[in-house]
């Protein structure tokens, strides 16, 4: 069982992925610091980021980034919301780029990180004064919206191709590698995931928080030519999402491909919505 391909898969999607950031935000002319935080979970897990200071802040904003990625993933971004006197963190979830932490968990684990970033904010003396809010992709979308339910403190929530279940996102990508066999493979994966983080990771479902969020706002980001987290989904997580709340749909998009195939329309409608939101006046510099 060891050497099964269900044992296989759920390693391959948990296993860490640690990398360096080549690029860093003071190769685009923005000031930084290197930070350090601890997840809010009970395993001791530090994690690593950037803090990029605003002149003038209006806000700050936690950068989220999606399964097998790093916080360079985000660094475009960032740029983008520094022009708008955006203070920005970006961070490494767990098992990913420089952070702690020995299993990646698809969101479960990811959540607590995500409160960990905002515990820091509201610690440090640079940001504790600044409203927060959240853009996150893919699965950082869904620990942003999982973690949003649970703390008042993130005022507004922008996702991009998030999934509203876990499982019938797990399971398509399971039939492509397995075809016919999925169903028994599936359940294997899971008492796999089970046995490693001893509960069940299909309690990931953010179309049962998003709901929560209200009446802070959310704004969905749904890619058009998204197979990973096709419409269906983006739909469901809509309709469980209770007013204010906005959609956009980014023609030609692949997966998290919205601010590369779009990126004018991209910064008009994130910009306008967390001023917006945050009850703020922008002005790109």
């Amino acid at each position: 069982m060891k050497y099964s391909i269900a044992g296989l898969i759920t390693w391959y999607t948990t296993r860490r992925r640690p990398s360096r950031a080549r690029k860093t935000p003071s190769g685009f002319k923005l000031d930084y610091h290197d930070v350090e935080f601890p997840s809010r979970s009970s395993e001791n897990i530090h994690l690593k980021g950037w803090l990029i200071p605003a002149s003038k802040p209006v806000g700050v904003i936690v950068l989220c980034h999606g399964h097998g990625g790093s916080r360079r993933g985000m660094l475009r971004k960032a740029i983008m919301l520094n022009r708008y006197h955006f203070t920005t963190l970006l961070f490494d979830f767990r098992a990913s780029g420089a952070s702690g932490g020995r299993f990646r968990s698809l969101g479960m684990g990811e959540t607590d990180d995500v409160l960990g970033a905002v515990d820091f904010l509201k610690q440090n003396p640079q940001t504790n004064s600044l409203q927060i809010a959240g853009i996150g992709q893919s699965m950082g979308g869904a620990a942003l919206i999982r973690a949003a339910a649970r703390s008042s403190e993130i005022k507004a929530v922008v996702a991009e191709a998030v999934y509203a279940r876990l499982e019938p996102v797990l399971k398509r990508r399971v039939k492509f590698m397995v075809g016919p066999f999925v169903n028994p493979v599936m359940r294997s994966c899971l008492r796999h995931g089970e046995k490693k983080f001893g509960r069940g990771i299909l309690n990931i479902d953010p179309v049962d928080d998003i709901g929560l969020i209200s009446p802070r706002p959310v704004l969905l980001i749904q890619d058009n030519l998204d197979f990973v987290c096709p419409r269906s989904e983006a739909n469901r997580l809509y309709e469980a999402a209770q007013e204010p709340k906005e959609r956009w749909v980014v023609p030609r998009a692949r997966h998290t491909r919205a601010f590369s195939v779009a990126p004018r329309e991209y910064e008009r409608r994130v910009t306008g919505f967390l001023a917006r939101s945050l009850c703020v006046e922008i002005e790109a510099k």
